[in-house]
């Protein structure tokens, strides 16, 4: 496995010259996705229930989406576009059903402790890269080589994302701006991280 380093190497590389599509790409993810959360938090009532209905309903299509995009970006042969985000909408009802899978497993996890919440979380996080490769895979085939790909490495996993924190506070003291650019690297990152799972 490389090191958070080089993963981090990889991705500022392979960021270098496509900053701005990548920037525009993930902005936008952000911006439908947390739409749907703001949403959530001023109304009340049974706006609440339908807000969660429609996060369920574009959480999967769009992570997927952009998993496709990440992918064609490290691949540095301007392979990525910006519609790659919307290109889930081809096989949609396989990621709704990856999307309302992966949710329930992960809130039956919550509810008993945090903790199997979490390492549930980590132990799927590949499945939306692996479909977005093929397909053709099935959704428990996607969620069982997530699960394999991940064992020996849910720590790991871990402590590469809890390292961004301190771009994260970074992000925070500049009105959230530099979110702009933390979001597609840290993304870029995770990319890098299943690329280096698959290949070994």
């Amino acid at each position: 496995m490389k090191s958070r380093a080089e993963l981090k190497a990889n991705a500022k590389d392979q960021l270098r010259g496509n900053w701005g599509i990548a920037i525009l790409t993930c902005f936008v993810y952000l911006i439908i996705i947390n739409s749907i959360s703001y949403s959530e938090m001023i109304f009340d009532g049974s706006i609440e229930i339908f807000v969660d209905v429609v996060s369920l309903l574009l959480g999967g299509v769009l992570a997927l989406g952009l998993s496709k995009f990440l992918l064609n970006l490290t691949r540095k042969d301007n392979s990525a576009r910006f519609y790659d985000l919307f290109s889930g909408f081809n096989i949609y009802f396989k990621t709704l059903g990856l999307n309302i899978l992966i949710t329930i497993i992960v809130i039956l996890g919550m509810i008993f402790l945090i903790v199997p919440g979490v390492i549930f979380a980590m132990m799927f996080s590949q499945a939306y890269f692996i479909l977005s490769e093929d397909n053709e895979k099935g959704i428990i085939q996607c969620l069982s080589e997530s699960k394999e790909m991940m064992i020996g490495h849910k720590l790991d996993y871990f402590v590469l994302n809890l390292s961004f924190i301190g771009w994260w506070i970074v992000s925070a003291l500049t009105f959230g701006i530099g979110a702009l650019w933390v979001h597609p690297y840290q993304k870029m990152t995770e990319a890098n991280f299943y690329l280096d799972l698959k290949n070994n």
